[in-house]
């Protein structure tokens, strides 16, 4: 079998040259020289989630590099009607991550071609990242690191007099699969309440991952943390915008972990709204992220250091 394996920024030549220790296959591994540093690969990544496979461009390069090719493995490099016209062969596409929105599906349907993905692969790590975000929030730890390194010792912050503890909050999961639920076994620890949403699972499959199923509106309403674990596909409204936010608590926190079309460009323009002000978005995936700034009310004092061991 001929395998061609599509390298990038993310998954460069050195990881995937593992892929030749396949058995009784000849492996191809070619770098896009469109995918070679972090921005081209997010521009990517990006268009393909909002408008699909068919709008990423595609290298004349990467066209001649698949000609022979039966089996297919791309990370980020799009695998659309360009691709696979140069590649007449191809029975399999393998995709190195969970999401395929890279993959024209619906024509690897019509051709009879089998399309793979990496599902779960960095479950675990967002599931982490997503109550850290939660805990970093709430106990204003980049705040007070931000501070200490400049030589301030902060204890009052702007949101001191709504934070509560983590077993008085309630959580809502948006998205109750693999992630969502993982999210929910490390938040039971701390005793949370937490509400489950999932257009595809039934409140007795949600209950059964940990959580209590309402529904989306309830959700928003009677969260403190709010948190998104649905996939959003090319062409679809997003799941969080202006009259979502209007519907949640004036102080709760949205923490999305998922795409960031998610949540709606305009969402972004709320602010002027008295309760859209006040909530704090953390997002690892955008640049609009808006976080609580310093209390103008603090006062500096000098760097603490610890007394030298005797």
């Amino acid at each position: 079998m001929k395998v061609v394996c599509i390298c990038d920024a993310g998954v460069p030549e050195m990881l995937m040259q593992y892929m030749k220790k396949l058995p009784g296959c000849d492996v191809t591994l070619y770098t896009e020289k469109t995918l070679t540093d972090i921005k081209s690969l997010t521009t990517c990544e990006r268009t393909a989630e909002l408008r699909g496979a068919e709008a990423c461009p595609v290298s004349a390069e990467m066209l001649e590099a698949v000609r022979e090719a039966e089996i297919l493995v791309t990370h980020v490099a799009p695998v659309n009607r360009a691709v696979l016209d140069a590649a007449p062969n191809v029975k399999i596409v393998g995709v190195l991550r969970t999401g395929t929105e890279n993959v024209n599906l619906d024509l690897c349907r019509e051709r009879g071609i089998a399309v793979y993905n990496a599902e779960g692969r960095n479950s675990t790590a967002v599931a982490d990242l997503v109550v850290a975000l939660m805990l970093c929030e709430m106990r204003n730890i980049a705040r007070a690191h931000g501070a200490l390194v400049q030589g301030k010792w902060v204890k009052m912050f702007p949101n001191i007099m709504m934070n509560r503890d983590m077993c008085r909050c309630t959580v809502g999961i948006i998205g109750v699969g693999k992630i969502g639920t993982m999210v929910a076994a490390r938040l039971k620890g701390f005793g949370c309440r937490i509400l489950g949403c999932d257009i595809f699972l039934s409140p007795e499959e949600i209950e059964k991952r940990g959580c209590e199923p309402v529904s989306k509106e309830e959700l928003l309403r009677q969260s403190d943390f709010i948190t998104i674990h649905m996939r959003h596909e090319a062409g679809q409204s997003a799941l969080i915008g202006a009259d979502e936010l209007a519907m949640m608590r004036k102080n709760a926190i949205l923490v999305n972990c998922a795409r960031p079309s998610a949540r709606r460009r305009s969402s972004r323009r709320c602010a002027p709204t008295a309760s859209a002000a006040r909530r704090s978005t953390c997002s690892t995936k955008s640049r609009s992220r808006r976080t609580l700034p310093y209390s103008r009310s603090t006062t500096s004092r000098s760097r603490r250091t610890l007394p030298a061991r005797p």
